[in-house]
């Protein structure tokens, strides 16, 4: 990457900062093959106890699953009626007042709705941790990784199939009240 920034800034007529690129690819490799392979990343435990690696797979979880959210909340506020929004102007709210005490409170089913889901999906999360961090180097405070840790890598069946009903209550004592919420409110209907 650095070389072809060398090369381009060079093409354009920026000496300068196609050299710097340059010197910073050259010491970039002397450093990847002399002292680099010698390195050991943290040759002891974390002081702190958090595994960093956490920090990545947190940030792109959110990443992937914002667009899902963000598609709910869209839906939900195309759904609130423009005569509202006019009722509360006419009364003499205030733009601020208008989504405080208005649209707000009318999104509250899907922010509800969005916790559930994305609560249950953070209790079951594997392929991001796995496919992020590996089985290896991943934070096994996750219940999803621990069981299969447990499970195929140790070979305790019995203790990783106990997991995996931890994880089955953990999420049913999620999702079993939302979706007994959410049939209910559609009989009254």
């Amino acid at each position: 990457m650095l070389v072809l920034i060398a090369l381009s800034a060079l093409r354009s007529g920026e000496r300068r900062r196609g050299y710097i690129a340059l010197s910073s690819a050259a010491l970039l490799l002397l450093w990847a093959f002399t002292l680099g392979r010698t390195l050991q990343p943290l040759p002891y435990d974390e002081l702190h106890g958090f595994n960093l690696a956490l920090i990545g797979i947190i940030l792109a979880a959110v990443w992937q699953m914002s667009g899902y959210t963000m598609a709910l909340y869209l839906a939900e506020l195309r759904g609130i009626p423009e005569e509202l929004r006019e009722a509360a102007r006419v009364d003499g709210a205030s733009e601020w007042q208008l989504y405080w005490r208005v649209i707000l409170p009318q999104l509250a089913p899907i922010t509800l709705s969005a916790m559930m889901i994305l609560g249950h999906i953070s209790l079951k999360i594997f392929d991001l941790i796995f496919a992020m961090a590996g089985a290896d180097n991943a934070p096994t405070d996750v219940p999803a990784l621990l069981m299969y840790l447990t499970t195929f890598r140790a070979n305790q069946i019995a203790k990783g199939a106990a997991i995996a009903m931890i994880l089955l209550v953990l999420v049913a004592a999620v999702i079993v009240p939302y979706l007994y919420r959410q049939l209910k409110s559609e009989v009254r209907r």
